[in-house]
C-alpha cells in the first residue's frame, strides 16, 4: 500500500489516562485509546506516527513570510513589509512558537517503545522515526530562541522540571546532533514504506541541522563549529553516496506537479489529495490575493548565463540609467540570465489586450514586446519552462495584459490579478493543471519537504567552511544543478574565482558583504542557494545564521524599471533612484517602489534571537528573557 504524507484529524490519538489501586478495576473506556493500548504493537506505533507528520508544513503562508523576512519577497499592501526590518517585532505576550506540545508528543511515543511487544528490530526503528520528529522539532526552537529547556520524557503536570531555567544551546544542539545520529543508524532503510521518513530522510535534515548549526556558531562566535560542519558534510555525503538520487531537469517540475513520487531529486515530500487535502498556493497566485512580490535584490542576484554575476557578465546588457531611458530595460536586464529568474519571476511583456475578461490575447508587432512570450511559449524549450507560459492567466483563463502589471495604473490596462506594486511578480508555484477556481483550498500540487538540491548545497557549503571546497567539490553538487535546462548556466570555475578574488562581484564587495567573509567561493555558494530555494522558506533562517541580516534588510526595497507613461503616466505610481531616493510624480523612469527606507536591524543584534512570551515569562520565573528584548510586550506585527 503506497503510503502517503495526508494529514487528518483521526491521526491524532485520544488518550484517557486511568489510575487505580486496584488493577482489576480499572475498565478502559472502548470507543477510546489510552496509553494502554495505543503503544502495543508495531501497527499501533505506526498509526501514532502518522499524526507527527502534521510537522511539515507544505505550502503555507509561513514559508512565504520567511523570504519576506529575508529580503527575497516583500508585502504588496501597506504596512505588509517584514517587521525585522522597520524595528516592529515585539515581544509577544502569548504564542511566539514557544510551544513544547510537539515534543510531549514524541516523548509519549519514546517512553512507550520498551514496554511494547515489538521485536528488538521493530523497537530500533519505532525510536528513530521518535527521535527524528523530536530533533525536528527541536531543531525548530533552537533556531529561533538559541537555549531552550531540554525534554526526554513525558513530564507529570506538577513537575518541578517544568518550571527549571532553559538549558544552554550547547547541550540542546549536541543533544540533537546525538538523536540524529542515533536515528539515521537504527531507522529502516526504506523507512515504513513509500514517502516515509528513512535513512536518506534522516541524513538530509542532519545536514540541514548541522549546517545551521555549524555555521551559526562560526558567525556568531561560539565554539564547535567545525564539529557540527564536519557532521553536516558526512550527513549529506552518505546521502549522495547511495546514487539514488540526481538533480531534477525542470525545476519547475519540482514545485507544480500533481504527483512527486519517484522524482529523482525528491526525498519526501507533502502529498495533497483532491477531496482529502489541499492548498491554496495556485489559487492565490492565479487570482488577485497574492500578497507578496519579489525585489529587484533578488532578481540581481540570479548570475547571467555565462556564470559571472551582473555586475561583471559582458551578457548582462542593462544600459546606464542617463541613456536607458526606455521601457525596455528591464528586458534587457532579464536577457541571458539564469532560467530559475524566468520560473520564479515572470519576465516582462506587453500585449496589445484591452479589457478584463480577455481569453485569447492579441500581440503586438514590436517583436521587443514579446521576447519573452516567444521564450517561454516556443515548444523547443519545453523540457524547462514546464507550466508556465505567457501571458499568464487568472484562474477563469483571462490573460494579464502585460508585465510588469502594477497596480494604480490609469491607463485601464491593468488587471486584478497577477499584480504587483513594484513590477516582479513572483510566480514560482504559478501553473494551469491544477484546480483553482474555489477558495477552498482545493489546489493539489505536491510540495517537497527535503530534496536532493538541497542536500548538494549543504555539502557544498559544508566542505567550502571547512576549507575542503575544490573544484571536484563543486563537480559533483553545484555544477550538476548549472547543467539542468532550466538553469543553463556555465560551469562554476573555482580557479577563475578565487583568482578573482573580490573582484569577482564588485556589488557584493562595495555592499559589505565580502568584509564578513572575504571567500568569494563560498558567497558564489550561498548565492546558488538563494536563487535555488527562493519561496521555500530557507531565506531568513539563512541570513540570520549567516550574521548578514543587517546588510541584507537595511536597503529599502526596489522594484523592476517602469516607464511612467506606460501605465497612463500614473502620479500615483511610486518610483525611486537606483540610491533609494523618490523621484517626483513628474519623472517618467525610475525604479518601483512601495515601502519607505528601514528602519533597520538593531546594532545590538538582538534580533538574531526571538523572544520568549511574556505569558511563559510571568508562569516561569526561572525562565529569562533573550537578551536586548525588553518585558514592556506588545504583540508581533
Amino acid at each position: 500500500m503506497k503510503k502517503k504524507i495526508i494529514y487528518m484529524s483521526c491521526m491524532a490519538l485520544s488518550f484517557v489516562l486511568v489510575s487505580c489501586n486496584d488493577d482489576f478495576l480499572e475498565v478502559y473506556p472502548r470507543d477510546t485509546q489510552t496509553e494502554a493500548t495505543a503503544f502495543v504493537t508495531a501497527d499501533n506505533f505506526e498509526t501514532y506516527a502518522w499524526g507527527l507528520y502534521s510537522i511539515f508544513g507544505g505550502y503555507s503562508d509561513d514559508t512565504l513570510s520567511d523570504d519576506k523576512n529575508g529580503g527575497n519577497l516583500t508585502g504588496n499592501t501597506a504596512g505588509s513589509e517584514t517587521a525585522w526590518a522597520m524595528d516592529r517585532y515585539k515581544v509577544p505576550a502569548s504564542g511566539g512558537d514557544w510551544d513544547f506540545s510537539f515534543i510531549r508528543r514524541c516523548n509519549l511515543m519514546l517512553d512507550h517503545i520498551d514496554g511494547s511487544q515489538m521485536s528488538e528490530e521493530e523497537k530500533k526503528h519505532w525510536r528513530a522515526v521518535g527521535l527524528f520528529f523530536r530533533s525536528h522539532r527541536y531543531f525548530q526552537l533552537l533556531q529561533k530562541f538559541g537555549d531552550v529547556p531540554w525534554v526526554e520524557h513525558v513530564l507529570a503536570t506538577d513537575s518541578e522540571e517544568l518550571y527549571y531555567p532553559r538549558d544552554s544551546r550547547d547541550l540542546v544542539a549536541s543533544n540533537i546532533l546525538r538523536d540524529l545520529k542515533q536515528a539515521a543508524a537504527d531507522i529502516r532503510e526504506g523507512g515504513n514504506g513509500t514517502n516515509t521518513v528513512n535513512t536518506d530522510v534522516v541524513n538530509t535534515f542532519l545536514s540541514r541541522f548541522a549546517l545551521f548549526e555549524g555555521t551559526w556558531r562560526k558567525y556568531h562566535g561560539l565554539q564547535d563549529a567545525e564539529t557540527y560542519l564536519q557532521a553536516a558534510a558526512d550527513a549529506a555525503w552518505a546521502v549522495i553516496n547511495t546514487g539514488k538520487y540526481s538533480v531534477k531537469p525542470s525545476y519547475d517540475a519540482l514545485f507544480n506537479s500533481e504527483d512527486l513520487t519517484g522524482a529523482a531529486s525528491i526525498i519526501l515530500f507533502r502529498q495533497y489529495t483532491a477531496g482529502e487535502n489541499g492548498h491554496n498556493y495556485t489559487r492565490r497566485i492565479r487570482t488577485g490575493e497574492l500578497t507578496f512580490e519579489a525585489t529587484k535584490d533578488l532578481v540581481d542576484s540570479y548570475l547571467c548565463s555565462d556564470g559571472k554575476p551582473i555586475s561583471t557578465s559582458p551578457e548582462f546588457e542593462d544600459t546606464p540609467e542617463d541613456t536607458g531611458k526606455d521601457k525596455y530595460r528591464e528586458y534587457n536586464r532579464f536577457r541571458n540570465r539564469d532560467r530559475r529568474l524566468y520560473l520564479t519571476i515572470c519576465p516582462p511583456y506587453n500585449t496589445a489586450t484591452t479589457g478584463g475578461s480577455v481569453t485569447k490575447p492579441e500581440f503586438t508587432a514590436d517583436p521587443r514586446d514579446n521576447e519573452y512570450i516567444n521564450m517561454m511559449n516556443d515548444a523547443a524549450n519545453a523540457s524547462w519552462t514546464g507550466t508556465k507560459q505567457l501571458p499568464h492567466t487568472n484562474f477563469k483563463g483571462f490573460v494579464c495584459h502585460r508585465q510588469p502589471n502594477l497596480l494604480n495604473t490609469t491607463d485601464g490596462r491593468n488587471t486584478a490579478w497577477g499584480k504587483s506594486n513594484m513590477g516582479y511578480f513572483m510566480w514560482k508555484y504559478y501553473n494551469t493543471t491544477t484546480p483553482a477556481l474555489t477558495a477552498n483550498s482545493d489546489n493539489t500540487t505536491d510540495a517537497p519537504i527535503f530534496r536532493y538540491e538541497e542536500v548538494l548545497l549543504n555539502y557544498a557549503e559544508a566542505m567550502c567552511e571547512l576549507g575542503k571546497f575544490d573544484q571536484t567539490v563543486a563537480d559533483k553538487t553545484i555544477n550538476l544543478m548549472r547543467a539542468r535546462p532550466s538553469c543553463n548556466v556555465a560551469v562554476m570555475n573555482v580557479t577563475e574565482i578565487k583568482s578573482a578574488g573580490t573582484d569577482w562581484d564588485p556589488a557584493l564587495r562595495d555592499g559589505g558583504y565580502y568584509a564578513r567573509a572575504a571567500d568569494p567561493v563560498l558567497w558564489e555558494i550561498r548565492r546558488e542557494r538563494r536563487v535555488e530555494f527562493v519561496g521555500e522558506g530557507f531565506a531568513f533562517r539563512d541570513i540570520r545564521r549567516w550574521k548578514i541580516a543587517d546588510l541584507v534588510l537595511n536597503k529599502r526595497p526596489q522594484g523592476a524599471w517602469i516607464d511612467r507613461e506606460e501605465y497612463g503616466g500614473s502620479t500615483t505610481i511610486k518610483l525611486q533612484d537606483i540610491n533609494g531616493n523618490d523621484l517626483p510624480s513628474t519623472e517618467r523612469y525610475g525604479y518601483g517602489a512601495f515601502f519607505g527606507e528601514p528602519v533597520g536591524w538593531p546594532e545590538d543584534g538582538h534580533y538574531y534571537l526571538y523572544p520568549l512570551p511574556l505569558d511563559n515569562l510571568a508562569l516561569n520565573k526561572a525562565l529569562e528573557q533573550n537578551p536586548g528584548w525588553d518585558k514592556t510586550g506588545g504583540t508581533e506585527e
